[in-house]
């Protein structure tokens, strides 16, 4: 892959006019504004039930996010790592940790059936688990059944995500190269984000890192011509950018229009949506973990 991760010390600066092509956030905000953003929009759904199971795993994620935090700062002094990231060995204990904590606390709210998915868990061996964590890292869901995925995913996007947040990294694109996936984890994409400043990013479905792409062209193939914005109205803050080259769509959302917007959340909320695409034979080319147990 051709991308240039640069330390901070040694980076190029960026423009004066604050601009930076890459954003690493805070894991333990983000979880805890998706949460609120999940339960608020589960008020006025048809799929209510789907999004507070939701918003229960992602507040789950953001007390992982807080207690986990040392821990994943003392592994990141104490491994070497290379971009973009690949799981290893040495990060299953602290992904078993993570696991065990989160399907504990689940446990005391969750419905039954994700009861019956936690005792699911809990029966896997080792070389399972492990198998299905590296097959999640790697951007192969296919191989892990849908219910277990949401909560090892969970593990996974909240180690990546506090693992990039304590390094001091900084991202320079490659002329001519368009990133389509994550240049610090090498995950998909779940939407793109308009930014107040009119400049379009990428967000990360594993790490929660936001790299910039060029607006008005597709995230998937890169083809200019043949771009449309999809949605009900034309005032809908999230719409789904649909390439006519790829047959691929990927969520599009207007923060200057609507700034509490949850890529996560709100791509998932969208669901009519998608169903509208595939019904005309386009496919999406992000990732989100929540639609997993839709899709399947």
């Amino acid at each position: 892959m051709s991308v240039k991760i640069l330390d901070k010390n040694t980076i190029i600066k960026q423009k004066s006019d604050g601009f930076t092509p890459l954003i690493i956030g805070d894991p333990a905000t983000i979880f805890s504004a998706r949460a609120e953003r999940l339960r608020a929009l589960a008020k006025d759904s048809f799929m209510a039930d789907y999004l507070l199971l939701a918003g229960q795993i992602v507040q789950q994620q953001a007390l992982l996010a807080e207690d986990f935090a040392q821990p994943v700062t003392n592994f990141a002094s104490e491994n070497a790592l290379t971009w973009p990231l690949s799981l290893d060995q040495a990060w299953f204990p602290i992904l078993e940790a993570m696991l065990a904590q989160l399907t504990t606390s689940l446990r005391l709210v969750a419905s039954d059936d994700i009861v019956k998915v936690i005792d699911s868990l809990q029966d896997l061996d080792c070389d399972t688990l492990h198998h299905y964590f590296t097959a999640l890292q790697h951007n192969q869901p296919e191989r892990v059944p849908a219910d277990l995925a949401i909560l090892l995913w969970a593990c996974i996007n909240t180690f990546t995500s506090l693992l990039v947040k304590t390094t001091a990294l900084e991202w320079q694109p490659e002329p001519n190269v368009k990133q389509h996936f994550c240049p610090l984890c090498g995950g998909a994409p779940v939407a793109s984000l308009i930014k107040g400043s009119g400049h379009r990013y990428l967000h990360c479905s594993q790490c929660e890192t936001e790299w910039h792409r060029l607006r008005a062209e597709c995230t998937q193939c890169a083809d200019g011509e043949n771009i449309h914005l999809q949605s009900e109205t034309l005032e809908d803050a999230v719409r789904a950018e649909t390439c006519g080259h790829c047959n691929s769509y990927l969520k599009i959302l207007f923060l200057e229009k609507q700034p509490n917007l949850d890529p996560i959340a709100d791509d998932l909320a969208t669901l009519v949506l998608d169903q509208k695409l595939n019904q005309n034979e386009l496919y999406r080319n992000g990732f989100n973990p929540f639609f997993l147990p839709l899709i399947q």
